[in-house]
């Protein structure tokens, strides 16, 4: 599951924030209740984390009374908190204020891919296919098992890839692979004649892609078939998702922006799938085309955070945006100064 801080086991907030020292306690976050069937970390922690913030559209923050905030997601299963004012700005605290286009994040197109994990039906997931091969008279094909040849398989820890068969015979590799069969039961599917082949190194647990045999017979045999069977998750390859904005393409031209990420799911939340509601949300949110504000005070809002919605109230005008950074300096002999960008979100003339 991406978040879920009663079943920290199972989150993968709670493993990715544990590779950097952090407890249960540590964490303050919402609950997500899309599971992924597989995530090779590859990144640094922080990295990692940002990525799935970016896929859950997460408020991701370091703060004061928790080392790590993970919430504020549109798909958690609890209810968003009420969208307040968390300070009202007025014309007494501003000393300045500068208005500038957002131009630098405005699109109109988004597209987004990704390469997403699917959990496919419990199948065949490896099978002996080394030469030396022969075939019978019926073709069917055969390995001689010989003292005068010995096989890898026989002699060494032999690693077993697994991989499957799709519709055009072409082999897809696996990148995990659960429900494995048991030593018995793999050695209920060989096929030979003459020979007693069985395994004598069977380790399916070490790798989570892989299996490492070693398979013997104390006779000469013609083997016909050794496979092991399980639930395997591959890889498909550029899943995406396209979406426009006529009318503002027409207006601007195309202005288009290009995502991918590893943290997409196939999760529907109401009629759509995860990733094609996050395209929706997206492109919404990027045609707005709004401004950034600068604001500079002298007021010590030391309690201030990012990510806080605020007010501005100046003169006949009022305006609202949400912090997405800001900086106190202090210099002897000077006034303390705490400057804001503010990421306008709407605003009303009076």
């Amino acid at each position: 599951m991406v978040c879920d801080k009663t079943q920290p086991h199972k989150s993968l907030v709670h493993g990715i924030a544990q590779r950097a020292g952090l407890a249960i306690g540590d964490i303050d976050c919402a609950t997500i209740p899309v599971t992924l069937p597989f995530v090779k970390l590859s990144k640094n922690i922080w990295s990692e984390l940002s990525s799935l913030a970016t896929a859950y559209r997460c408020h991701l923050e370091c703060p004061v009374e928790k080392p790590l905030v993970f919430a504020h997601s549109p798909y958690q299963s609890e209810p968003l908190a009420d969208n307040e004012f968390s300070y009202t700005f007025t014309g007494n605290d501003i000393f300045y204020l500068r208005k500038t286009s957002r131009a630098d994040y405005y699109r109109n197109t988004v597209r987004l891919k990704v390469n997403m994990p699917q959990v496919l039906e419990r199948q065949e997931i490896w099978r002996y296919e080394d030469t030396p091969m022969l075939y019978t008279e019926l073709l069917k094909e055969y390995f001689p098992f010989r003292h005068s040849l010995v096989r890898v398989i026989e002699i060494a820890k032999y690693e077993a890839s697994y991989m499957i068969r799709t519709m055009s015979d072409k082999k897809k590799n696996i990148v995990y692979a659960d429900e494995i069969d048991t030593q018995e039961e793999t050695e209920g599917r060989l096929e030979f004649e003459g020979g007693d082949f069985h395994y004598t190194h069977y380790d399916v647990t070490s790798n989570y892609d892989k299996a490492v045999l070693t398979l013997r017979t104390n006779t000469d045999g013609d083997l016909y078939k050794a496979a092991i069977f399980g639930r395997p998750i591959v890889i498909q390859q550029n899943c995406s998702c396209f979406m426009r904005d006529d009318t503002e393409v027409a207006q601007h031209g195309t202005k288009a922006l290009n995502v991918s990420g590893s943290y997409f799911s196939e999760y529907e939340f109401g009629d759509r799938f995860q990733y094609v509601d996050w395209v929706m949300r997206e492109l919404e949110e990027r045609v707005q085309n709004g401004r950034e504000l600068t604001v500079r005070t002298h007021r010590a809002l030391f309690h201030a955070r990012v990510g806080a919605r605020v007010k501005l109230t100046i003169k006949n005008e009022q305006l609202s945006g949400d912090i997405a950074a800001f900086t106190l300096r202090y210099r002897k002999n000077k006034a303390f100064i705490a400057t804001f960008k503010i990421h306008e979100t709407g605003g009303t003339n009076e």
